[in-house]
């Protein structure tokens, strides 16, 4: 039997408002910073070849930490769609780096 979040969340002393809350204003605070760094990368565009896929890349990951902060304060998971948005805008490793 598979128990949702929802579900597991309503099993905790009825908390579930402050958990996925809690979830929002983290979502939300990402947002802001990936805003954030797309501004930098903005200013940089004149020296920096890259800074303006980084912008945009900033600005994709913004805009999907926002729509998991609204699924998050209706009590949902975010869909798939989002949490694939938020994957694809990391940083990808070259595969060939070592650390």
């Amino acid at each position: 039997m598979t128990v949702s979040i929802r579900e597991q969340a309503i099993a905790m002393d009825g908390r579930p408002t402050e958990i996925f809350e809690a979830l929002a204003n983290t979502a939300d605070a990402i947002a802001e910073t990936a805003e954030a760094s797309a501004h930098v990368h903005d200013g940089a565009v004149g020296n920096l070849p890259e800074a303006a896929e980084h912008a945009a890349r900033d600005r994709r990951f913004a805009a999907a930490e926002r729509a998991a902060a609204d699924a998050y304060r209706n009590h949902q998971v975010p869909p798939d769609e989002i949490r694939h948005a938020i994957r694809q805008a990391r940083p990808q490793r070259d595969p060939t780096e070592t650390s």
